[in-house]
């Protein structure tokens, strides 16, 4: 399946990072645990990590995440660089999945729930129309 999402460039990074880092955490912390510790329920939180749905992080819980994970400071959330855009539509293939638990390959890497197809800043005009709510967040491409 494809889809097309538009979303804060930032967000989609920080949702995607923290969710690195819980998978590769050691010991291993799932979305039940970090949930638990970041004050969410977990149907909550497994609806962050899910490009499908619009929900987020806010300062917060990224604060409680941080440490939940163990992490010396805020810098390992957050790009090195400043992202050049603000909203984006990002298209996304998502891949199957054997298995509903996350899985790291032999090199340390957490196996790809997607491949990013694109990455398109929107224009000013799609930004009134966002903001104006004629826009929608996601929108299915292809089964």
């Amino acid at each position: 399946m494809t889809i097309e999402i538009i979303i804060s460039h930032i967000d989609f990074y920080v949702i995607e990072k923290l969710r690195d880092l819980r998978v590769k955490s050691e010991p291993y912390i799932d979305q039940v645990d970090l949930a638990q510790r970041i004050g969410v329920s977990e149907g909550y939180l497994g609806q962050i990590e899910n490009p499908k749905h619009r929900s987020k992080y806010n300062i917060r819980m990224l604060s409680r995440a941080a440490k939940a994970l163990g992490l010396k400071s805020y810098q390992d959330i957050f790009p090195s660089e400043i992202l050049k855009d603000d909203l984006v539509r990002i298209r996304l293939k998502l891949l199957k999945s054997a298995t509903k638990k996350h899985e790291v390959d032999k090199n340390g890497n957490v196996k790809k729930r997607f491949d990013i197809i694109s990455i398109v800043p929107l224009t000013e005009s799609e930004i009134k129309k966002w903001k104006k709510g004629e826009l929608k967040y996601m929108t299915v491409i292809a089964k």
